[in-house]
């Protein structure tokens, strides 16, 4: 693995550490409508900014689920879809890639006790566990990017699990946010508020359905 220099490590540390600061600071201003109002105001690139918005999010503890709701207001329940899927991809494999960088197989995690006996158990796990991972609502994203970047995990297991995880909440939130912005213009949302509660149930109780050794 290639190793950077110890001072750009401890540059994208302190980067990290300072934006996650900031966030945490500023946390109350991560709702839906403040992402929509920032990426309506440039029309033509709206899936792009959007995008780069959520990748930064996935850095910093913004909830994924804020920018899934945002999508959904913002492009609909399809194309809503598509890019709150995009994004927590992009912010996902983004975290897990600098995690990685950064440590660069300096510091061996599995060695740290009680946290090192988790990274053993995600490596072992594959894709199965991180897609359970993802599927615990109560994990913040960036601390799981984080996390899963430390270990050996393979990259493809990573993105794998990480897909099928933030799919079914990807789908139920994006439906919310879609319902909330058809009430505010007036138009139809009964029904899709009726199936975006349904899917959130379905995403909640799902990690429970799973075989048990997937959930070890």
């Amino acid at each position: 693995m290639f190793r950077p220099p110890p001072w750009l490590r401890v540059v994208l540390l302190a980067a990290i550490l300072i934006a996650i600061a900031v966030a945490l600071v500023f946390r109350t201003r991560a709702h839906p409508e403040f992402v929509t109002a920032i990426v309506s105001d440039y029309p033509a690139a709206m899936p792009l900014i959007f995008v780069l918005l959520h990748i930064a999010g996935s850095l910093v503890f913004v909830p994924r689920g804020v920018m899934a709701l945002a999508a959904g207001a913002l492009f609909g329940a399809l194309w809503g879809g598509v890019w709150s899927m995009t994004g927590a991809m992009a912010g996902a494999m983004s975290g897990f890639a600098l995690a990685r960088y950064v440590n660069a197989d300096v510091v061996h995690v599995e060695d740290i006790p009680r946290f090192g006996a988790f990274i053993r158990r995600a490596e072992l796990g594959g894709w199965r566990l991180v897609m359970v991972t993802r599927l615990l609502p109560v994990l913040p994203h960036a601390l799981v990017n984080y996390v899963y970047g430390l270990s050996r995990l393979s990259a493809g297991d990573y993105a794998a699990g990480s897909f099928l995880g933030f799919l079914p909440q990807t789908i139920a939130l994006v439906q919310l946010g879609n319902a909330g912005a058809a009430a505010a213009s007036g138009g139809a949302w009964v029904q899709t508020l009726l199936w975006a509660m349904g899917l959130v149930g379905v995403s909640l109780v799902l990690p429970k359905l799973l075989p048990q050794r997937w959930r070890q």
